[in-house]
């Protein structure tokens, strides 16, 4: 789809691009190095995804912590997953991961199923 922005997303606008999956920064970020890991099909709901799928992006989302604690200490971080059942455009599945730094408070966007991760 070419106005969204995890199907149109390139090597050069994209923090980690694989076969099924990218990571972008956020038009809006909550906090430093907020970072959005999609699928690179264009599906509403994660689970949705093959299991292939769900599994890059989950590898990606463990590799990105790994990169962002190597530059910055985090307490932990907070993935929300994102569905779009109401019509909402782009109607395209994401997750964004969050680090948890401590002083810092990050306003976490709506619209997501939160969970902690570490």
């Amino acid at each position: 789809m070419p106005d969204c922005p995890y199907c149109s997303a390139s090597a050069e606008d994209s923090w980690i691009i694989k076969e099924h999956a990218v990571a972008i920064p956020p038009e809006n970020p909550a906090a430093s190095c907020h970072v959005v890991v999609a699928p690179r099909r264009h599906v509403a709901v994660f689970y949705d995804l093959d299991v292939q799928e769900q599994g890059e992006i989950w590898e990606m989302l463990r590799e990105l912590r790994q990169r962002i604690r190597e530059s910055m200490t985090v307490e932990g971080f907070d993935a929300g997953f994102v569905d779009v059942t109401d019509g909402a455009e782009p109607a395209h599945t994401h997750v964004h991961l969050i680090p948890r730094v401590a002083g810092e408070t990050a306003e976490r966007p709506g619209g997501a199923e939160w969970v902690a991760l570490e």
